[in-house]
């Protein structure tokens, strides 16, 4: 287990996205625009007209990932996560005719009607993420190297 501590929040973004929009990206761009570079989603709710997410297919040591690409509609039971170094990192649950879907949003997930994100920024972090030799990518202080 890592731990790391900042130094509190800051502002608070709230994103109102419209249909088509992607929604990885919009975070992206807009936390880019407005210099913000660590931030966590405290609130999301929308749907969903394109969804592109990955999930894990196994217990092995190393991770082994499900790539999906759906059409839609869906409606978002929320969306959660970090972003870190600019980076997002967001999980989703929603469901809609097709099922239930849970996992790992990929960039080109696209906004049906529409979706508010409320984001949070962090301060005091200087983190990235690194791919690790479980295909995973962790955190580490930008300082720092994975052994």
């Amino acid at each position: 287990m890592k731990a790391f501590m900042g130094s509190g929040v800051g502002r608070t973004v709230i994103l109102e996205l419209d249909r088509g929009d992607d929604i990885v990206e919009s975070v992206e761009k807009t936390l880019e625009k407005e210099g913000i570079k660590n931030a966590y989603i405290a609130s999301a709710v929308g749907s969903i007209q394109h969804l592109e997410y990955h999930r894990p297919l196994t217990m092995d040591e190393a991770t082994e990932d499900e790539f999906l690409s759906l059409d839609g509609p869906f409606e978002t039971g929320g969306v959660t996560g970090t972003v870190i170094d600019g980076v997002a990192h967001l999980h989703f649950s929603g469901g809609g005719v097709q099922g239930i879907h849970v996992g790992h949003l990929e960039k080109g997930t696209r906004v049906l009607y529409l979706m508010e994100l409320v984001v949070i920024e962090l301060e005091g972090f200087a983190l990235k993420r690194v791919l690790t030799p479980e295909n995973v990518k962790k955190l580490f202080p930008v300082s720092e190297e994975p052994s």
